[in-house]
């Protein structure tokens, strides 16, 4: 992947493919807890589950895609019958719930570890 600096996150000169990959996925807000010394791993740990309360956003971001795509999927069906394109459409609602459950299960993770 394309490498952007930092400091553009958040201002005008943000490239637009960054945008929208901050926008859609939330790997970014997370740090690697096997890095560093025991102390910068529980630094990290903390981090994490503060940034747990990021998750629901993006679930509902990935729902909100799921039922587009499903939508677009019953129209083309509608329209042109069974044929590729509502299989298109079938296939990224698919991929959709799949980071979804993605999501939800590291939201659950997360939650769950709170009280640890």
């Amino acid at each position: 992947m394309w490498r952007t600096d930092p400091r553009l996150f958040g201002t005008a000169r943000e490239p637009l493919w960054s945008l929208l990959y901050r926008y859609f996925f939330w790997d970014w807000l997370f740090r690697d807890v096997n890095q560093g010394d025991l102390l910068r791993r529980s630094a990290s740990w903390r981090h994490n589950l503060a940034m747990r309360r990021c998750l629901p956003t993006y679930m509902g971001r990935w729902l909100a895609c799921t039922a587009a795509t499903a939508l677009a999927a019953q129209g083309a069906e509608a329209a042109t019958g069974p044929s590729v394109v509502p299989a298109i459409f079938y296939t990224g609602a698919v991929l959709a719930v799949v980071v979804f459950c993605i999501a939800l299960v590291l939201w659950m993770f997360l939650t769950g570890r709170q009280q640890s």
